[in-house]
């Protein structure tokens, strides 16, 4: 959950799910986001926003390992509506989250 994440390091908890997924038997993993971990107050376009989501620096973190694990095979993102998102911002901020995970600090 998001309280347990943030009782937590997200970027530990992100190292530690990549770190078991490449201890096992798997030839990779994809990774799948829904829109709308985000919290609402930067993520307003999707369906079904629910309060108290992620904060983008928090998501970064936890994702961070596990798309740059040699065993990750792909991501998708779902759940982002456009409809909702008429200036782009909200797109934006899905891209800046996904470049920011994949490239170096």
């Amino acid at each position: 959950t998001v309280s347990d994440l943030r009782r937590n390091d997200p970027a530990d908890l992100g190292a530690a799910t990549a770190a078991d997924l490449e201890a096992g038997a798997l030839d990779g993993f994809w990774v799948h986001l829904d829109a709308d971990v985000l919290d609402p107050s930067v993520m307003p376009a999707v369906d079904s926003p629910d309060p108290d989501g992620l904060l983008p620096g928090e998501l970064t973190a936890l994702l961070r390992p596990l798309v740059r694990s040699p065993r990750c095979v792909g991501l998708n993102i779902t759940i982002y509506d456009p409809d909702l998102d008429p200036d782009g911002s909200a797109g934006t901020l899905l891209t800046d989250l996904v470049v920011a995970a994949f490239t170096t600090d």
